[in-house]
């Protein structure tokens, strides 16, 4: 049996659910106890426009993302909480700026109006700063046995966050993407594309690795499999999109995305190759612990979502 099969065998349990199941609600008590409020004499609906933005929060997948870097490090998740509550606030932060008016002005987010249609755009922003501030220090939280691993891992959020991340990814949303010319170009199109899904996905892991001390090679593995699966991700979003960006084609100069230029058989080839990929990478660095099939299977999850 190949690698790639292996992987595929062990993926097919609801493991997966089970673990978000019994982490989640751990997850939303650190949230809650480290929630960056103002001061309760100051009124300007800042705190009620906080809580709306982070609860409900959907599935917690980033943060669990955190707690299963964690343990495929060999520690153990609880011990990471704040630095799980710190990658929430990130994504949460990143959310509210993607649906701002002056970047993709989305009037809907989880369901619910956007944070910005119910509050204004001015206290948005207050509150996407405050969660990405607040971010920075809850990384100090967390009891590691060498204070070198907590500066290694909040220099990993910084990098995230920046021009390099997730601020070069807004950037190259805000101008329309880019085109490819070739498909050699069109792997480096999509690594640019995709860098705020990516760089996401790699810090949430990676951050729980570094604080138990994970190795170079364990890092770097993680962050193929982040890349590759972010790739994915991106495949996954854009057969999803291809109505909506057909018609963007028609009205801008617009990305010509590989599944308008080459058709949804397969751009579905391709994302199924890109996570295999991302697993057997995981697997034959970590093994076929519980903790990287748990990472397989949100692999799986990611790459056939309808929505």
């Amino acid at each position: 049996m190949s690698m790639s099969t292996q992987v595929e065998a062990k993926t097919t349990s609801d493991g997966l659910w089970e673990y978000v199941a019994m982490m989640r609600p751990r997850i939303e008590q650190a949230l809650l106890q480290k929630l960056p409020l103002a001061h309760v004499g100051v009124e300007t609906f800042f705190n009620d426009a906080l809580r709306y933005s982070l609860f409900p929060g959907g599935k917690r997948l980033r943060p669990v993302l955190t707690l299963l870097g964690a343990e495929v490090a060999g520690g153990r998740a609880l011990d990471v909480l704040p630095a799980a509550a710190a990658v929430e606030y990130i994504h949460n932060s990143s959310l509210i700026f993607d649906d701002l008016p002056c970047m993709d002005d989305a009037l809907k987010r989880r369901g619910q109006s956007a944070l910005h249609t119910r509050y204004g755009e001015g206290l948005a922003v207050l509150v996407a700063l405050a969660l990405m501030n607040a971010s920075y220090g809850l990384i100090f939280d967390v009891r590691v046995s060498d204070n070198r691993l907590i500066v290694k891992a909040h220099a990993e959020l910084v990098e995230c966050i920046g021009a390099r991340g997730m601020v070069a990814g807004q950037s190259v949303d805000l101008a329309g993407g880019i085109r490819a010319a070739s498909i050699n170009e069109r792997d480096a199109d999509d690594s640019v594309r995709n860098l705020k899904t990516s760089a996401l996905i790699r810090m949430a892991l990676r951050v729980g690795a570094i604080l138990n001390g994970a190795n170079e090679r364990q890092l770097s593995a993680l962050s193929t499999f982040a890349e590759l699966l972010g790739c994915a991700y991106q495949g996954r979003d854009d057969m999803l999109d291809m109505k909506e960006d057909e018609a963007l084609l028609t009205t801008a100069a617009r990305r010509l995305t590989f599944a308008l230029e080459r058709g949804e058989r397969d751009t579905s080839h391709r994302v199924a190759a890109l996570t295999a990929r991302a697993k057997e990478t995981l697997i034959m660095e970590f093994g076929p612990t519980r903790p990287a099939q748990l990472l397989c299977e949100m692999a799986d999850y990611v790459v056939n979502r309808e929505s």
